[in-house]
């Protein structure tokens, strides 16, 4: 090899080090890697009904394993969405998803974005989406197309985080420990895309990620309003063998301190820390999330005199399948309602 070839070579191996350098060091919210999201949607309504059939039987059997009775394959065809319906989200027209590699706190963490297609000179508000369960169980996917699509359709760009360590992201899920950051530094990955209106920033979360919703209140995370479905207010009563095994996994230092790090992930033992606006939404037959507690914090907000709403689905479970056209709607009336 000769002197010159060296030199080349050092220069080349400089540049490389220097490159992934500077991507370690980027701040957190900033996008390092893009690429297209799943491309494994349904090909048929009948393909659909009939994951939706499977779907709902492993939530009936794991009800009953947990020492519930519920049988969600009876009213079935009330809890899917109908031909219709599952066409226009399932063609996604005018839209598209990406999914990204954004930092926070040094770690690459995965989120996605869904956004209209031309955003050419627009400002659009947003919804910083929070989801639910935990590490790989119920992360984001091509499913979640269809139950975001109404914000979509109302003129809203939707982000979302699967929470470090998951999907590929660096890190390890803290069921609402250090993840809580994931979900702040969505703040400056939205500021950064340049079509989304920072002055009209919401946020939604379901079940674990109506716990993220609440911290994220709590940390003062700047939007106009948010509003929760089956969100996790208060994990300290915990009637769930399942939820108690995951907290041991997730939680750092939890068999020494499990009280505290449980209560610093309850809403209803610091409900004074949240100011914005905040719709509730609970189904009265949830065995994942205990309504009662979900009641607990709506008398909290009620005698701090904070703006609330709260609305019980009676006999509608976790996900609120039963009324999820009067959720959707009322979630957007509400975000609408704060938008200036």
């Amino acid at each position: 090899m000769t002197k010159t070839q060296v030199v080349l070579v050092l220069i080349v191996v400089c540049l490389s080090v220097s490159g992934a350098t500077a991507q370690v060091n980027a701040p957190s919210g900033e996008i390092v890697e893009h690429s297209e999201c799943w491309k494994d949607q349904y090909t048929s309504y009948e393909q659909y009904v009939t994951a939706r059939k499977a779907r709902y039987t492993v939530e009936t059997e794991a009800a009953r394993a947990e020492g519930f009775q519920r049988d969600y394959l009876t009213d079935i065809a009330k809890r899917i969405y109908s031909k219709e319906d599952f066409q226009q989200r399932n063609a996604f027209a005018g839209f598209q998803c990406t999914r990204v590699k954004y930092m926070s706190d040094g770690l690459k963490v995965i989120g996605i974005i869904w956004k209209p297609k031309d955003t050419a000179g627009k400002k659009l508000p947003l919804v910083i989406y929070n989801r639910g369960g935990n590490r790989e169980f119920s992360k984001l996917n091509f499913i979640s197309n269809y139950s975001l699509y109404p914000f979509l359709q109302n003129g809203f760009v939707v982000i979302g985080t699967q929470y470090r360590g998951n999907d590929g992201g660096e890190g390890k899920d803290e069921f609402g420990g250090a993840d809580i950051n994931d979900v702040m530094n969505l703040v400056p990955l939205a500021k950064s895309l340049g079509y989304v209106d920072m002055n009209n920033v919401f946020m939604l979360g379901d079940s674990r990620g109506g716990m993220e919703t609440y911290l994220a209140l709590k940390n003062k995370i700047p939007v106009n309003a948010a509003a929760v479905r089956g969100a996790i207010s208060d994990l300290t009563p915990q009637r769930r063998e399942a939820m108690e095994k995951n907290y041991k996994e997730m939680i750092p230092d939890y068999e020494r301190r499990s009280l505290e790090l449980l209560k610093d992930r309850s809403a209803v033992y610091w409900a004074d820390k949240m100011n914005a606006p905040l719709l509730i939404l609970q189904g009265g037959a949830d065995w994942r999330t205990d309504p009662a507690s979900t009641l607990s914090l709506a008398q909290k907000l009620q005698e701090l005199g904070k703006t609330y709403e709260l609305i019980v689905y009676a006999g509608d479970e976790h996900g609120l399948s039963l009324n999820r056209a009067d959720a959707d709607k009322k979630i957007v009336e509400w975000f609408k309602k704060y938008m200036k």
